[in-house]
C-alpha cells in the first residue's frame, strides 16, 4: 500500500511538472523570434508592447497574438484587473497600431501566451542581469535566473552600447497562464538586487464579442459613418480622439424589427484581425445554422433575409470558444406572414387548383378506369386460359401411367390408380374453377398425384408445414404446384425408382411464404428450353398474376446445391 501511495504521489508530481513545462517554456526559443531576421513574421502573427522607465535603461519588449485588440483608451475600463499590474508612472512606453501600452498589465485573450525579450542584455553582459516571474504579483513561478538565449533585436535601441545599434537581444521565454491570471516579469541587475531595473505584466483575460450597435438596411447611412470613424484613418484608431463608439445617436441597441427589416448588421466591441476569429451560430426555436466563421474580417455580423421569428444570435471567438455571448431579437411578421393569413390564402389557392384538377381528374379517372377494367379482363382470360391447360395436362400424364401399369399387367395397381386418378380428377376440376384456393386444398390434390406418381415408380417423397402458417386461412393460386412436382418427377427421379425422394416444404420467412420443391435427381438447366408443357406454364402464369396482385409478389428461381435439384417460389408479402 505505501510502495502504491508513492507511485502515485510520483505520477502526479510529474503530471504537474509536465504542465508547468507546458506553461512556461525558458529552455527552446520560439520559431517565429527564433528564425525572423527582418520581423515581417513577428508582424504577421504577433502585436509587441515595449516599455522602459528611461531612454537609456533596459527596454522590455513583449510578443502577443494579433487576432484580437482592444482600443487602449477603453482597456482599464473594459478590464480593470489591469490597473492592479501599473508599471513605473512616469516611464516610457510605446502605442503602436497593433498593439497596446506596457503602464498596465498586457490582456492575453488566447493560448498562444507572452513571449518575452530584453533589449541591452547581450551574450556579453548577461552575467551582469537576472529576471523572475511571479503569479499575480504574489507567487513566484520562476526564481532568479541568468537569462541564456538571445535573439536578433525587433525593437532598435542603443542600450547595451550607446555607440553602437544593438544587434541581439535577450530571450526570457515563452509564457501562458490560465484565465484570470497574472504573469509580472522583472529583471535587475545582480549588482543592485534590491532595485528592479524593469518590469512588464500580462493578464490573461476571459472573453466574448459584445454588441454595440444593431443596423437594418434603413439605417445603412449610420453604419458608413460609424465603419468611417472606426477604419477611415487607421493610423490614429488608438488616439483618444477617434473613440467611435462614442456617438449613441449612431450606435443603438434594438431587439424588435419590422418584417421589412430583415437584414441586420451586428456592431461589436472589439477590432478584428481575421474573419476566422469571430463565430456565430443563429436559433430560432429548435432550428440552428450552427458554428461557423464570420463572413467578413471586420467587428461585425451581418444576418441576411431572415424570416419573421424569435432569434438568438450566439457569438464566440475561435481562441476562446468556451465563453460565448448571446443576443435575442425579434423580427415581427406582416400581416400576410401571419399563419392564420397564411391558412386563409392556402385555402384559397387549394380550392381553386382543386376545382381544375377536379374537372381534369374526372375525366382521366373515367378513361384510366375504362383502359384498367379492359386490361383485367385480358389478364383474367389469360389466366384461365393457362388453367385450364392443366387438365389435359393432368390426364395426359395419369393415362401414360396408367397405360403403364397395363403393359406390365399389373391389374392390382392399375385398378389403384384408376381410383387415385378419379378422386385427383374430381380435385382438380373443383380446383380450377376458383383462381385461388388455401394450401390445405392443394396439399390435398399434391398427395393424390404423388401417390398415383409412386404406385408408377416407387420413390418416396415428404410434405412438411410449419404450425406458423394457417394452411386453411393463406390461399395460393389454384393448381400451382402440381407442374412443379411433376417436373421432379417425370425429370428427375422417375429413372431412380425406389431410391428416388423428393420433398416438399411450406416455410415463413418474415412477412414471406417459401416455398421449395427437393429431389435428387439428375436435374435440369432452367435456361434451357424446356420439352414439357408444365414449367413454361407456371412462368407465364406468374407474370400475369404479378400484374394483377397489389403489394404481393411471386418470384421462382431453380437451383443446384449438393447435387440435390431445389426449385423454390417466394410468395412475396404473402401472410401480412
Amino acid at each position: 500500500m505505501r510502495n502504491l501511495i508513492l507511485f502515485l504521489s510520483f505520477f502526479l508530481f510529474a503530471i504537474f511538472c509536465k504542465a508547468q513545462k507546458r506553461d512556461i517554456n525558458l529552455d527552446v526559443i520560439h520559431p517565429v523570434v527564433k528564425h525572423d531576421s527582418h520581423g515581417d513574421s513577428i508582424r504577421k502573427y504577433f502585436s509587441s508592447t515595449t516599455y522602459n522607465k528611461g531612454r537609456n535603461d533596459l527596454l522590455i519588449c513583449a510578443f502577443y497574438s494579433n487576432k484580437l485588440e482592444v482600443d487602449y483608451k477603453d482597456l482599464v475600463k473594459k478590464i480593470p484587473q489591469l490597473k492592479n499590474y501599473e508599471n513605473h508612472k512616469k516611464g516610457i512606453y510605446e502605442v503602436t497600431l497593433n498593439s497596446t501600452g506596457g503602464r498596465d498589465a498586457i490582456p492575453i485573450f488566447d493560448t498562444s501566451g507572452i513571449i518575452i525579450t530584453v533589449n541591452g542584455i547581450n551574450a556579453k553582459n548577461a552575467h551582469e542581469y537576472e529576471f523572475r516571474v511571479l503569479k499575480d504579483k504574489k507567487k513566484v513561478v520562476v526564481n532568479w535566473r541568468t537569462p541564456k538565449f538571445f535573439v536578433p533585436v525587433y525593437w532598435m535601441s542603443r542600450i547595451a552600447d550607446p555607440a553602437k545599434k544593438d544587434l541581439v537581444t535577450a530571450y526570457l521565454g515563452h509564457f501562458k497562464a490560465g484565465y484570470d491570471t497574472g504573469l509580472t516579469f522583472e529583471v535587475r541587475k545582480k549588482a543592485f538586487p534590491d532595485s528592479i531595473s524593469v518590469s512588464l505584466s500580462a493578464y490573461w483575460v476571459k472573453w466574448k464579442p459584445k454588441v454595440v450597435g444593431v443596423f437594418t438596411f434603413s439605417g445603412l447611412p449610420n453604419f458608413l459613418r460609424v465603419f468611417n470613424r472606426q477604419w477611415g484613418n487607421q493610423m490614429l484608431r488608438n488616439s483618444y480622439n477617434t473613440n467611435w463608439k462614442s456617438d449613441t445617436t449612431l450606435l443603438k441597441l434594438k431587439n424588435e424589427f419590422n418584417h421589412e427589416d430583415n437584414n441586420l448588421i451586428f456592431y461589436l466591441d472589439d477590432i478584428i484581425g481575421s474573419k476566422n476569429v469571430t463565430e456565430y451560430n443563429l436559433v430560432n426555436g429548435r432550428d440552428s445554422t450552427g458554428w461557423k466563421w464570420n463572413d467578413f474580417d471586420f467587428n461585425l455580423v451581418w444576418l441576411k433575409n431572415l424570416p419573421p421569428g424569435n432569434y438568438e444570435l450566439k457569438m464566440r471567438y475561435s481562441m476562446q470558444r468556451e465563453h460565448t455571448s448571446s443576443y435575442p431579437f425579434t423580427i415581427r411578421a406582416a400581416w400576410y406572414q401571419t399563419l392564420w393569413a397564411k391558412i386563409g390564402l392556402s385555402m384559397l389557392v387549394l380550392l381553386a387548383i382543386g376545382f381544375v384538377v377536379l374537372l381534369w381528374r374526372s375525366r382521366k379517372q373515367a378513361e384510366k378506369l375504362r383502359r384498367q377494367s379492359t386490361l383485367k379482363q385480358l389478364v383474367q382470360t389469360e389466366l384461365k386460359s393457362i388453367r385450364s391447360q392443366f387438365n389435359p395436362h393432368f390426364v395426359f400424364n395419369a393415362l401414360s401411367s396408367i397405360q403403364g401399369l397395363i403393359a406390365k399387367n399389373d391389374s392390382e395397381n392399375a385398378s389403384k390408380y384408376l381410383l387415385e386418378f378419379s378422386s385427383l380428377m374430381r380435385d382438380s376440376l373443383k380446383a380450377s374453377t376458383n383462381e385461388f384456393v388455401s394450401i390445405a386444398s392443394e396439399i390435398k390434390i399434391l398427395e393424390n398425384y404423388l401417390k398415383l406418381e409412386k404406385l408408377r415408380f416407387g420413390f418416396n417423397y415428404q410434405i412438411e408445414t410449419t404450425e406458423l402458417i394457417d394452411l386453411n386461412a393463406v390461399e395460393i393460386p389454384s393448381l400451382f404446384l402440381q407442374p412443379l412436382l411433376e417436373n421432379a418427377v417425370k425429370h428427375g427421379i422417375s429413372s431412380l425408382q425406389e431410391n428416388g425422394w423428393l420433398y416438399l416444404t411450406f416455410e415463413k420467412v418474415a412477412y414471406d411464404m417459401v416455398v421449395m420443391v427437393k429431389d435428387n435427381g439428375k436435374g435440369f438447366n432452367e435456361n434451357s428450353e424446356p420439352t414439357g408443357f408444365g414449367l413454361p406454364l407456371t412462368k407465364e402464369r406468374i407474370k400475369l398474376l404479378n400484374q394483377t396482385l397489389n403489394e404481393q409478389h411471386i418470384e421462382f428461381s431453380v437451383t443446384r446445391v449438393n447435387d440435390k435439384t431445389h426449385v423454390t417460389v417466394y410468395f412475396k408479402n404473402w401472410l401480412l
